[in-house]
């Protein structure tokens, strides 16, 4: 056990403090604390540890809301105010280290609800006294904690569908060997999914639909078999646009603040002729602009986030939408030439290079770049701002109590 102080957090959420002149990364400490850690693993340039007790406590430290929360919301013991600072410093550095240029925010919008706004929560598995109990993984590892009363980043609607379908497979004494994992999806409206993924080669008969009240559909999968028990999509309300998605497609987790986005991208662009979304899953972004543009093309890689985008396409007779299954790596240069915007919005790993030397290649007169990462959109403007000027850029608090946020950024030639 060692008492080190904390000097900041840094963009994994983990404080980061010095011991004997090397790093040490911990996660739970707020900037400036003196915290009791042990060490747990030490590399060559670092060392990992886990808090034991804060010494000196910060002013902005709080008491978090769940004995868990270290495994799904770290920042729970942080006030909120202080969130919103930290994480507009953290994307300004991120962006920094890769840009070499001192960018700051111009807004940071935050959450409209810090517990209850995730649509989409995972549960592992566990035995204690014969029973199946929920868990998360610890932090780094593959140890599993208990928990108590669900997680409060899901709403009271979501925990009390999952602790009645836990109390469903208790009484079918479906043991842990069986189950890999259960997810719970949700939309505003108050659709719940439950997915069951089980163990390969588990006969998928031993789950059967049970009646909970306001479970919409059931879905359970094992060794590439399927068998679905009432809906297997869910519908979302974006701006007045309904999107439906599948239950393995990628939506955003924070509906409230994900719509705000998109207000910002509507009234940014407004009569152009062409709109090209890359990576546009089931089209939420595309389809929400296609009264602001003359075409708008939908380039999705994934096959079921494609058929989605196709299906929303027809129930909203966008006649003006095309879908593309295409990855955007892959996508053909005829299809982003002549285009007035282009809709970026990729995963954590941000933006591949054959990409952005097609952008710079092509030269679209926008570029609107929604990032869930500072560090990789950082590293993809500076390849960009060689031709483009960063016009506006804006941070969003999508996941309070965690790290992450998004950043969305307008860029013109």
């Amino acid at each position: 056990m060692w008492p080190i102080k904390f000097e900041k957090i840094v963009s994994s959420g983990r404080a980061l403090g010095k011991n004997c002149g090397k790093v040490v990364f911990c996660y739970g400490v707020l900037p400036g604390e003196v915290a009791e850690v042990k060490f747990v693993r030490e590399k060559k340039d670092y060392i990992e540890a886990e808090l034991v007790n804060v010494i000196e406590p910060s002013r902005f430290r709080i008491l978090p809301k769940e004995s868990h929360y270290l495994s799904c919301s770290p920042w729970q013991t942080i006030d909120y105010k202080y969130q919103i600072r930290l994480k507009a410093d953290i994307i300004e550095e991120g962006i920094f280290q890769t840009v070499r240029k001192d960018i700051k925010l111009d807004s940071f919008y935050k959450a409209y609800n810090i517990y209850g706004y995730r649509t989409k929560i995972e549960y592992r598995l566990e035995n204690t006294c014969s029973k199946l109990k929920y868990a998360f993984y610890k932090r780094g590892t593959k140890d599993l904690v208990l928990l108590e009363n669900g997680c409060k980043l899901v709403d009271d609607k979501v925990n009390y569908i999952a602790y009645s379908f836990l109390d469903y497979l208790n009484s079918l004494d479906v043991g842990k060997e069986a189950l890999e994992k259960i997810v719970f999806r949700k939309s505003t409206n108050g659709q719940v999914l439950g997915i069951i993924y089980l163990k390969n080669k588990i006969d998928i008969d031993i789950v059967m639909v049970p009646e909970i009240e306001d479970l919409a559909g059931l879905i359970v999968i094992a060794d590439n078999n399927k068998k679905v028990y009432g809906r297997d999509f869910i519908e979302q309300d974006l701006l007045g646009t309904k999107i439906k998605y599948g239950y393995d497609c990628f939506f955003q987790n924070n509906i409230e603040l994900f719509s705000k986005a998109l207000e910002i991208v509507r009234n940014e662009i407004n009569n152009v002729g062409k709109i090209v979304d890359l990576y546009s899953g089931v089209g939420s972004i595309g389809l929400s602009l296609r009264d602001s543009a003359s075409k708008v093309y939908l380039v999705e890689s994934f096959k079921n986030s494609y058929l989605y985008s196709v299906k929303n396409i027809r129930s909203l007779n966008a006649n003006n939408v095309i879908s593309i299954f295409s990855s955007s790596e892959r996508v053909s240069e005829d299809i982003l030439k002549e285009s007035d915007v282009v809709i970026l919005d990729p995963p954590r790993d941000g933006i591949k290079k054959i990409v952005l030397d097609k952008l710079l290649k092509i030269l679209p007169e926008k570029i609107v770049y929604l990032s869930c990462n500072p560090v990789t959109l950082g590293r993809d403007l500076s390849f960009l701002l060689k031709k483009y000027s960063l016009k506006k850029i804006y941070g969003f608090d999508f996941f309070p109590n965690t790290v992450h946020a998004e950043v969305l950024a307008f860029l013109e030639k």
